[in-house]
C-alpha cells in the first residue's frame, strides 16, 4: 500500500514538471498545418517502493547442559524365615447313629369265637280252624242248616336260633420297634498338616530411575524486520497529448 502511494506521487510530480517546462499552449503553437492532435515526449520518474527485510540480531547458538542422574528408593520384600509344615496327629472321631430296630417280632395266635344265638318268636297253630254245619229251626219252624267256620287257635312260641356256630380266628400281634443308638466312626485317626507361612520384611534400596545425560540445547537466531526504500523500475520517456 505504501509503495503504490509513492508511485502515484512520482507520476504526478513528473506531469507537473512537464507542464512547467513547455506548457500546452506554446507546444500547440509549434504545430503547423491542419493538425488534429499533437504529442510531446516527456520524461517519466523512477518508481520506488518500501520493502521489509529480516535482519539477524543474534545468530543461532548451542549450549551443553549436563543432567545429573535421578535416584529413587525401591522397596523389596525379603524372606527372613522360610515357611514350613507342621504335622499334628489327629484322634479318631466317633458319633452316634440312631437306627430303628425290631425288639420283639410279631406273633400269630388263634382263638375260637363264641357261637351267636338269637331268640326268635314265631306263631304256632294250636288248633286249626274248621268249617261245620249247624242245623236249627227258624222262628217259623223250618229246619235250616248253616256252614260255620271257626278261627284257628294260635300262640306265640319263642325259640333260640344258632346264627353263627363260632369259628377259629387268627389274632396278629405286630412286632415292637425301638430307636437303638449305635456308635459310628466318623473320621479315622490320621495326621493333619499345618502350613506356617514365611516371615518377611520390607527393605528399601536405592535405584537409578534415570541415568545421567548430556543434552545439547540449540537456541534459534533472533531476527528483526527493517524497512528500506528501493527502486523498483527506472523512469523512461513517453508521449503525452497536447491540449489546445
Amino acid at each position: 500500500m505504501a509503495g503504490g502511494g509513492f508511485r502515484a506521487t512520482a507520476i504526478a510530480s513528473a506531469f507537473a514538471a512537464a507542464v512547467s517546462m513547455g506548457g500546452p499552449a506554446s507546444a500547440w503553437d509549434d504545430c503547423r498545418g491542419d493538425a488534429v492532435a499533437c504529442y510531446e515526449r516527456v520524461r517519466l520518474p523512477d518508481v520506488y517502493e518500501t520493502v521489509e527485510r529480516p535482519v539477524v540480531v543474534r545468530p543461532a547458538t548451542e549450549r551443553v547442559v549436563h543432567l545429573p542422574p535421578v535416584i529413587g528408593t525401591q522397596v523389596h520384600r525379603e524372606v527372613v524365615l522360610p515357611g514350613r509344615v507342621h504335622s499334628v496327629p489327629v484322634a479318631p472321631v466317633y458319633g452316634t447313629f440312631v437306627r430303628r430296630e425290631m425288639i420283639e417280632p410279631g406273633t400269630v395266635a388263634y382263638r375260637m369265637t363264641p357261637p351267636v344265638v338269637e331268640r326268635v318268636e314265631e306263631t304256632v297253630v294250636v288248633r286249626p280252624g274248621r268249617s261245620r254245619w249247624i242245623y236249627k229251626r227258624d222262628r217259623y219252624g223250618r229246619e235250616i242248616k248253616c256252614l260255620v267256620r271257626t278261627q284257628p287257635v294260635t300262640r306265640i312260641v319263642a325259640r333260640d336260633v344258632l346264627v353263627d356256630p363260632g369259628r377259629r380266628v387268627a389274632v396278629f400281634t405286630p412286632p415292637v420297634y425301638a430307636d437303638v443308638p449305635r456308635p459310628v466312626l466318623l473320621r479315622p485317626a490320621g495326621v493333619q498338616n499345618f502350613y506356617e507361612p514365611p516371615v518377611t520384611r520390607f527393605v528399601a534400596r536405592p535405584v537409578i530411575l534415570r541415568p545421567a545425560e548430556t543434552r545439547v540445547i540449540v537456541e534459534p537466531p533472533v531476527y528483526r524486520m527493517t524497512r528500506s526504500t528501493v527502486r523498483v523500475r527506472s523512469g523512461g520517456t513517453a508521449w503525452q497529448p497536447i491540449n489546445r
